[in-house]
């Protein structure tokens, strides 16, 4: 979920992290120092990341997740048992393109091997065609917008799941699984990410049975949803389900007015609102299914990865963001080590041919997707005030919905 649009309301806790958490943080839940390393074992590693503005909502939690992954990995002899990652920290994006840029060219400026952009689309392009020019692996934050790697060139891939892969999961979950066999999207103009997963969803949905009986479009920061509930109401019988990628605080406000309204339709909703603001919304939300990267499980081996990094981050454990960077500093790592090399070009190689690779939460796939990975996605259910796990998703790779580029 992203985007330079993308707006988040100024209560997200998520926010209040201070920005000196990204900077030389000591290892999550690790003892001792590391090893000392030769410099052509060394791969060096450049954030640019904000830790202002609302890309830092995400970007925070993200590189928490991506340094205690090199921790653990530099703790234990480096990747493969002999190649260090050293973190250089980029000044921060400010969630600007032209912060991310200057961030970026500075980084490229001391020599980085891989770049971890942010989470903010627009400026993980931007920044991200200076990378491009110099032969530098990039990963684009939490993005899940499918034209990123597109837009920027063979050097940047993604490391969430793309919308087409999470809207189409959604869709075949809500046919199958939940029994919905009719839904109405809610969808906004404003933003790709909120005009289409949506349309992502209604591909596969209606392809196992659903049928979509209508679409409103927002603006973002709406006031007024009389229209969009006056037609839902105008519908000869009221949907089964709302879908939407609507995020805080246009979803909590539609709620409101659907709510007082008398529509009792289902919501199920996209990643956007998997957050603890959104679950702490109480009744107004209760029932709404959430897309998530976590599986909280007791007894999986994601819960007792997020018990390990929750005791020195409490307040960005319900965050997915260090989940999606703890899991791509897993992959990283692994293509490391399988390249045998500190060099770009031999870390991207053995990136393209990574296939059900585990990590904490399921298996990691970048074989055959295009710099777009298929990653563990869950699908939960808010109950009085907590994520609930229901079900992983899966979706067929033949059910996947072309882009919308």
């Amino acid at each position: 979920m992203t985007g330079s649009d993308h707006r988040i309301a100024s209560h997200v806790s998520r926010r209040t992290v201070l920005a000196t958490m990204l900077g030389g943080v000591a290892a999550v839940g690790i003892a001792g120092v590391s090893p000392a390393f030769a410099e052509d074992k060394i791969v060096r590693v450049g954030f640019s990341l904000a830790h202002t503005g609302w890309a830092a909502a995400y970007d925070v939690g993200y590189a928490l997740g991506l340094r205690m992954a090199f921790d653990e990995a530099n703790a234990k002899g480096g990747a493969g048992g002999k190649y260090k990652i050293e973190v250089t920290e980029g000044t921060d994006t400010a969630s600007s393109s032209v912060e991310a840029i200057k961030s970026v060219d500075a980084l490229l400026e001391k020599g980085v091997d891989v770049l971890f952009t942010s989470c903010d689309a627009t400026s993980s392009v931007a920044a991200g065609r200076s990378g491009q020019k110099k032969g530098v692996l990039m990963f684009a934050g939490t993005s899940t917008q499918v034209d990123v790697p597109a837009k920027v060139g063979d050097w940047m891939y993604l490391a969430n799941f793309s919308d087409n892969v999470s809207g189409g999961s959604t869709g075949v979950f809500a046919a199958k699984d939940l029994g919905i066999k009719t839904a109405y999207l809610l969808k906004s103009s404003d933003n790709t990410y909120t005009e289409y997963v949506p349309e992502y969803f209604a591909k596969t949905f209606e392809q196992y049975g659903g049928k979509v009986v209508g679409k409103g479009n927002f603006t973002f920061e709406q006031a007024d949803f009389g229209g969009i509930i006056a037609e839902i109401k105008a519908l000869p019988a009221e949907p089964d389900a709302i879908m939407t990628a609507a995020f805080e605080p246009d979803l909590p406000a539609f709620l409101r007015q659907a709510r007082a309204a008398g529509i009792k339709s289902r919501i199920v909703g996209a990643d956007g609102i998997d957050s603890p603001s959104f679950y702490a919304l109480g009744d107004l939300v209760e029932n709404t299914i959430v897309l998530s990267n976590r599986m909280p499980v007791e007894g999986s081996k994601y819960q007792e990865i997020a018990k390990v990094f929750g005791k020195s981050h409490p307040d960005q454990v319900d965050n997915s963001a260090w989940i999606v960077g703890y899991d791509a500093g897993l992959v990283l790592i692994e293509a490391i080590k399988n390249a045998d090399a500190t060099d770009s070009a031999s870390i991207r190689a053995a990136l393209d041919k990574i296939k059900d690779f585990d990590v904490p939460n399921g298996k990691v796939s970048y074989t055959g997707f295009e710099r777009r990975p298929m990653v563990p996605i869950s699908f939960l259910e808010i109950k009085s005030g907590k994520g609930v796990f229901m079900k992983a998703a899966t979706i067929d790779t033949a059910d996947i919905p072309a882009p919308i580029m």
